[in-house]
């Protein structure tokens, strides 16, 4: 059977699978966001992390085992999410006022075109980056009510790793929680008066971002931090290119700082230093810190796993589908990096899941390659609107287009061959990277002047560093500051890869050469 034949009869079939509530036969929609969630997850096989709510909803859903971010960075990559377009169609790599895309190249949102096909819109939490990023959370656009956020955690002289209440109720993520289950019995209340539209319910959850505070319970299901087993690859990678070399906001939150010292003597323009033995965290210091970002995760978990519970109890989860993402992946020390803002696996590599009522209710697992802009064409599919086109070649684009590809065909067979490859992409300089050593001074300061473009296929990561114009968007394929190859032919799945750079290998130069082919020929080239 031809496969536009066999995708469109599963759609059909995930359109009356069900008896709907809503009008015209829409499903509704639970849209999760997770702040620096890396897959350190029961159902990834990281059994030290507590995190059973989501491992039920994983074993519902359709769980992808390799799925990339974009850009490693909060910004960019929801901006590429919610558009469904490339950073480099956005002009977003950066946290920036002035990197907001309706500014820079415009675009509809996930939100704004539920909304805009009949759907009741609303937004909770960290969605879009708040602030001038986002036009302030693009509320003229995107959502049917008005925004909710809840103030952030007030950490007091506590150091970021320590908790300050047991209720997670009181704090920040635990108020948005409150409000998402507020807004689901209204729009449940809102059902029996003969309202039937249906609903694009986004939660954006802050923790495990820093500082990492969340309810002393959650620190209590784990050993003390002396047992927590630190990462077996503190330092950097063999043969490193500096220009690959990643910064952290970790130095950048005063509490932080005033219990890591040592962070004094790293200076964040000078990359020899920056990542030399003086700036490492001593090893006891890296257990704390990771049992408070697995603690913070687990208190996540049992607020998502709340969500869930109600959304249950009120009637609704029958016909919700649920989407759980992570915006970026997360650095807990592996090559000596913190936070992300690399083209890692560690950094790029997220969770992601899908629950499909009626389809994925027995559980089901995918290692196809994926990318979070592959969403967009997804849930629209799914929840029986029309899906936008495909991006038109070149820069002038319609309000209306995606660059991803919908992932429907591998709810009907995960194992099918997908994308030849996933792409991420990460700016130079950035946080002060003003010096690379042995490179040329950056043009500014402030400005995208080297893009590294990173792919990951079956076997390898590549990554390749070029001169970029952030005028034009364009990368200079001759100019090139480094180069990158890891093999992933035995993934240990548990952080602990990357850890030797083989591109100048001279048995390699035929690899390295046929996968800068596929990461130049781009994105369109490489979809299934």
């Amino acid at each position: 059977m031809p496969q536009g034949k066999k995708l469109s009869i599963l759609v059909t079939l995930l359109v009356t699978s069900c008896v709907f509530k809503t009008t015209a036969g829409l499903k509704d929609v639970l849209f999760i966001a997770v702040d620096d969630l890396r897959p350190d997850l029961g159902t990834y096989g990281i059994d030290v992390v507590k995190s059973p709510n989501i491992d039920k909803l994983a074993s519902e859903s359709l769980v992808f085992d390799r799925a990339y971010c974009q850009v490693a960075m909060c910004s960019p990559s929801r901006a590429s999410l919610l558009t469904g377009r490339r950073p480099d169609t956005n002009h977003v790599w950066k946290i920036a006022g002035d990197e907001y895309w309706r500014t820079t190249t415009n675009a509809t949102t996930i939100p704004q075109y539920f909304k805009e096909n009949g759907y009741v819109s609303a937004g909770i939490g960290k969605i879009f980056h708040p602030g001038s990023p986002s036009g302030n959370d693009d509320i003229q656009y995107s959502w049917s009510v008005p925004y909710f956020h809840a103030p952030a955690d007030t950490t007091g002289n506590n150091p970021s790793w320590h908790s300050f209440d047991n209720n997670a109720t009181n704090l920040q993520d635990g108020k948005l929680v409150d409000y998402t289950i507020t807004t689901m019995k209204e729009i449940k209340e809102n059902r029996t008066k003969g309202d039937n539209r249906p609903f694009f319910l986004a939660l954006g959850i802050h923790k495990p971002h820093l500082p990492f505070f969340c309810a002393e319970k959650y620190f209590d299901m784990y050993p003390p931090a002396e047992q927590i087993e630190p990462p077996k690859n503190t330092d950097v990678p063999k043969n490193f290119p500096p220009i690959a070399r990643g910064l952290c906001a970790i130095n950048r939150f005063n509490d932080t700082k005033e219990f890591f010292p040592h962070f004094n003597k790293c200076k964040t323009d000078v990359q020899e230093s920056f990542h030399g033995k003086d700036c490492q965290i001593p090893l006891n210091y890296t257990r704390v810190l990771r049992r408070a970002y697995y603690s913070c995760v687990s208190q996540t978990d049992a607020l998502i796993g709340e969500v869930i519970n109600e959304m249950t109890s009120l009637g609704l989860a029958d016909d919700t589908i649920i989407v759980l993402w992570g915006d970026h992946g997360w650095q807990l020390g592996e090559h000596n990096h913190w936070c992300k803002m690399s083209n890692f696996e560690d950094a790029t590599r997220v969770p992601f899941m899908l629950r499909v009522p009626g389809v994925t209710d027995k559980g089901m697992r995918t290692s196809a390659l994926v990318e979070l802009i592959d969403i967009f064409p997804t849930i629209t599919e799914l929840a029986g609107i029309k899906v936008p086109p495909m991006c038109p070649v070149g820069n002038k684009q319609p309000l209306v287009c995606v660059e991803g590809t919908s992932l429907t065909p591998l709810l009907q067979n995960p194992n099918m061959d997908f994308k030849k490859a996933a792409f991420s992409q990460f700016p130079r300089p950035y946080y002060g990277m003003s010096v690379i050593p042995d490179e040329p001074v950056f043009d500014s300061e402030s400005e995208e002047n080297v893009m590294g473009y990173s792919i990951r296929v079956d076997q390898y990561r590549f990554t390749e560093w070029y001169r970029f114009n952030h005028i034009t968007a364009t990368p200079n394929f001759t100019d090139i500051w480094g180069t990158e190859l890891y093999n992933h032919t035995e993934p240990t799945m548990s952080f602990n890869d990357e850890n030797e750079n083989m591109a100048g290998d001279s048995d390699k130069q035929d690899l390295v050469e046929s996968l800068r082919k596929i990461l130049q020929a781009g994105w369109r080239a490489a979809m299934p």
